[in-house]
């Protein structure tokens, strides 16, 4: 068993070193003290609020702003035991819930090519991504893989899995779970458009190319580059499409009922900002960058997300059943971040810190039963 001294783990805390666990210990010290006690900077207060890993609870307006630490003091007398990962202390109600009777693995490295002949094959759940070019198709460790002259190719990954694809020009995608990316062996088409079509999520790294402009087409909307980093989620569920720029410049137009971009619905999007398409508007507002591309950096991040949106996501990762025993659940709102290659137990319990909700695990089906 080690020991952990508090003042210890106040340094890593401030220094945004904690663990999901070490985290929510500390700020729900933050939030369940005698508010009378416990005295923050402006700065501490703000780290708090940008850190905490139950974003979705507020941070008493009674705590004061002042130079001074009692709290410090307060936490300085005490101590606590890491067992097994699970933080505990007599002040501290809450901890990660151990009552999952059942446990669901995260997703991985999992992935279908299929040709324009219909052949389909399975793609290395041990490798990461592939590289395809005019000529060749391998792994991206040089590995071959034998397959049939195609003039198309769709990688598609299943729910519970990702991969990465390198195009025949040199751009990188990453596709999320429950996603889908086709396009020619060539890349390019008539006119010397490099296009591909995009159904979920992907995250694009494209290579320059200014004579070629890059398309990346959806059912509602059509995406043009030069050469730019970007992430679009078209999921069908989830009623927009969002298109996040972090380099470069792109523009953004619905598709019409033709099939043609509408002029009046196109935009012009900046680094740092989201376009969010839910139909025949399009709005541009600041993206929260860390965010939108969580998934990518191996991350569960939400904030300010209804717990509907957040199973959706758990439900797309850990292919999984999610069950509302009550729809008014649904509404809830909640903010975090852990490691998405967690078991799903690890995901429900923290989200079960707030006390705001349960669950219960049930062979592959996931119960929201508070």
């Amino acid at each position: 068993m080690e020991k952990l001294n508090i003042a210890d783990l106040l340094e890593k805390y401030n220094e945004g070193n904690c663990s999901p666990e070490e985290l929510a210990f500390v700020e729900n010290l933050l939030l369940e003290q005698d508010p009378t006690a416990i005295e923050l900077t402006d700065k501490e207060l703000q780290a708090a609020e940008e850190r905490s890993i139950l974003r979705g609870q507020e941070i008493p307006a009674v705590i004061t702003r002042k130079m001074n630490r009692p709290l410090v003091t307060f936490l300085i007398a005490a101590s606590i035991a890491l067992v097994c990962g699970v933080w505990t202390i007599f002040s501290v109600k809450k901890s990660t819930p151990d009552h999952y009777v059942a446990d669901i693995n995260p997703g991985g490295n999992k992935a279908l090519l299929t040709l324009e002949s219909g052949k389909k094959i399975p793609l290395s759940e041990t490798k990461t991504g592939v590289v395809i070019d005019a000529s060749r198709l391998t792994y991206n460790d040089g590995t071959l893989i034998h397959h049939e002259a195609s003039k198309t190719f769709t990688i598609s990954t299943p729910r519970g899995g990702t991969y990465q694809v390198r195009l025949p020009d040199g751009s990188m995608v990453w596709l999320n779970a429950a996603s889908s990316l086709t396009y020619r062996t060539a890349l390019k088409e008539d006119g010397g458009i490099r296009r591909v079509r995009l159904t979920g999520e992907a995250y694009f790294e494209v290579a320059k190319d200014k004579e070629h402009p890059f398309v990346v087409s959806t059912d509602e909307q059509h995406v043009t580059v030069l050469g730019t980093h970007f992430n679009i989620n078209s999921y069908r569920d989830e009623g927009s499409v969002k298109t996040t720029l972090f380099e470069g410049s792109v523009r953004v137009a619905t598709i019409s009922s033709t099939g043609n971009p509408m002029r009046e619905s196109t935009k012009i999007l900046k680094p740092g900002m989201q376009a969010i398409n839910s139909g025949n508007v399009i709005e541009i507002a600041p993206a929260d960058a860390d965010l939108a591309i969580s998934w990518k950096n191996g991350e569960f991040a939400f904030k300010n997300e209804s717990l509907e949106e957040i199973m959706k996501k758990v439900s797309r990762w850990y292919d999984v059943e999610v069950v509302f025993e009550d729809p008014k659940v649904k509404r809830k709102i909640f903010g975090g971040s852990i490691s998405k290659f967690e078991k799903v137990s690890k995901v429900l319990g923290m989200l079960e810190l707030t006390g705001d909700v349960k669950f219960k695990i049930d062979d592959n089906k996931i119960l929201v039963t508070q």
